[in-house]
């Protein structure tokens, strides 16, 4: 028997590493996930997307694309893994110096109204005629609205 005969061992993918799996001999994660660093990109995607709906994005992109797809994958799952909510948007004040986060300064002497100054309507006798309805609407509204029935 000649040495040229001998299958050399294959390394599982780092795919099928994560996976507990069997690394078929072509196997569709393999050319994406190299051994080496592709258990730890793998285990990435898995936790944030799942590998139901990684493979069907690789799948149904043309075969040229999909490496790109992987390392976008890839950068985008480790990103959210560090910042769950913004992931790879997450605004960073050092990478866009143009970014203003301070608070505006508001004057002292500015009149700041209170809660119920804000909030809450002014009352009848302070309301202006345009936000009160006339006086013979308010009577036929009264029985709709509070359930007051009165005889015609």
């Amino acid at each position: 028997m000649s040495r040229r005969n001998i299958p050399r061992p294959r390394h599982r993918c780092g795919a099928c590493i994560v996976l507990h799996a069997q690394c078929p001999p072509r196997c569709f994660f393999a050319p994406y996930f190299s051994h080496e660093e592709g258990a730890i990109d793998f285990s990435a995607i898995n936790r944030v997307f799942g590998v139901s709906n990684a493979s069907l994005l690789l799948y149904r992109l043309l075969a040229r694309d999909r490496s790109e797809a992987a390392v976008s994958l890839t950068i985008e799952a480790l990103a959210r893994l560090q910042d769950p909510v913004y992931g790879c948007p997450a605004p960073q004040p050092d990478q866009n110096p143009s970014w203003n986060f301070d608070l505006p300064i508001i004057p002292e002497d500015v009149h700041h109204p209170s809660f119920s100054e804000a909030a809450l309507p002014p009352y009848p006798g302070e309301a202006s005629s345009s936000q009160m309805p006339p006086p013979d609407d308010i009577d036929e509204l009264g029985a709709v609205m509070f359930g007051n029935h009165r005889p015609h």
